[in-house]
């Protein structure tokens, strides 16, 4: 075998001096260098808040056209409010009418009972006159059938005393 060769510092110094502007670029060659981890944050940090940014922008205009139809629905809502006051006036209004008409529907009803009272007092009066006038004739009857048949008898018996 060969015998290795003894350098001196100075060779060992003029060596690398002539290899070190090829030595980087073999290097380069050789192991690939990944991107500095900063700048891709970096990069992705800008792209995150331009979609937050872009983001921001959307709910913006989301949140102007839900307002909006608040807006709109609270309008609507007045409305029928406008409407179901309307309504409950013109339907006191008419129940103000039916209670007139009840009240005068009442008055009617009052003014028949006191006709029909005063009548069923005149039948009552007349009844008991018919029956005053019924009761003297039937006393006056019976006291004519007691008296024919006091008669009858008295004349029998008459009758049979002188036979």
């Amino acid at each position: 075998m060969a015998e290795p060769m003894t350098l001196r510092d100075e060779d060992v110094g003029r060596i690398g001096e002539y290899v070190k502007p090829w030595l980087r670029e073999l290097v380069d060659e050789m192991v690939p260098h990944p991107e500095p981890v900063g700048a891709r944050l970096l990069e992705r940090m800008v792209r995150v808040e331009e979609e937050l940014r872009a983001q921001r922008t959307l709910m913006d205009e989301r949140f102007g056209f839900m307002a909006d139809r608040f807006e709109a629905v609270d309008k609507r809502f007045e409305a029928v409010d406008r409407r179901f006051e309307d309504l409950i006036g013109q339907m006191n209004a008419r129940f103000g009418e039916v209670d007139k008409r009840l009240g005068a529907v009442d008055k009617r009803f009052e003014d028949l009972i006191g006709q029909m009272n005063a009548r069923f007092e005149t039948v009552d009066r007349r009844f008991e006159e018919s029956r005053a006038h019924a009761d003297s004739r039937f006393k006056t009857l019976a006291w004519m059938i007691g008296v024919g048949f006091a008669v009858v008898t008295l004349s029998t018996t008459v009758f049979a005393l002188l036979s």
